[in-house]
């Protein structure tokens, strides 16, 4: 499996882009710049068969529109956060739920606190984290539809996992799930 990160838009939002094929791939937080993201596609020989949005900000759905019209993908996105968008998704994701996609297998986990549909999307060792989880920090919960009693209930949820993850976060380096779970202090 391959993955990238392009920061996109004023906010340098990390648009991942996967592949397990090097054909087929997938797009997480397309947030700006919709024609750097077609042609970093474009470089690679990738087709676009799906976009996962780990939430409804702006800054990760600004390309949406665009690269769907471009590519003809789906669209998965947590139905708390559904309203946000300017179009119906092809499909409302909940806890638990497991995609197929591009021959890679995504698990959903609810992660409510910084906008109330947040999501994580787990694939293999890694774990696309939006604005939930960042490198020594976390999401903000004063925007609306944030909630720091929410986040407090993700984040003890990711506590728990076992797995040590490589976390993508929606914006900032990546990191590792061991590393936060010791030295990131809202996980104390």
């Amino acid at each position: 499996m391959k993955c990238w990160a392009i920061p996109v838009g004023m906010l340098a939002t990390n648009c991942y882009i996967i592949t397990e094929d090097e054909k087929k791939c997938v797009i997480v937080d397309p947030g700006a710049e919709a024609q750097k993201i077609l042609s970093f596609l474009d470089d690679h020989g990738l087709s676009c068969v799906g976009v996962l949005l780990t939430h409804g900000h702006d800054d990760h759905t600004g390309a949406l529109e665009e690269l769907l019209d471009a590519t003809g993908a789906e669209v998965w996105i947590g139905k708390g956060d559904v309203y946000r968008l300017n179009r119906v998704p092809d499909h409302e994701v909940k806890d638990g739920e497991e995609i197929e996609l591009a021959g890679m297998r995504f698990s959903v986990v609810e992660v409510p606190g910084h906008t109330e549909g947040s999501v994580l999307f787990l694939c293999g060792d890694l774990m696309f984290a939006g604005d939930t989880l960042f490198y020594r920090s976390i999401g903000r919960t004063d925007l609306p539809g944030g909630d720091l009693n929410n986040m407090q209930r993700s984040l003890a949820k990711i506590l728990a996992f076992d797995s040590d993850y490589q976390v993508l976060p929606g914006h900032g380096p990546i990191t590792v799930l061991s590393e936060e779970k010791e030295r990131n202090p809202f996980l104390q």
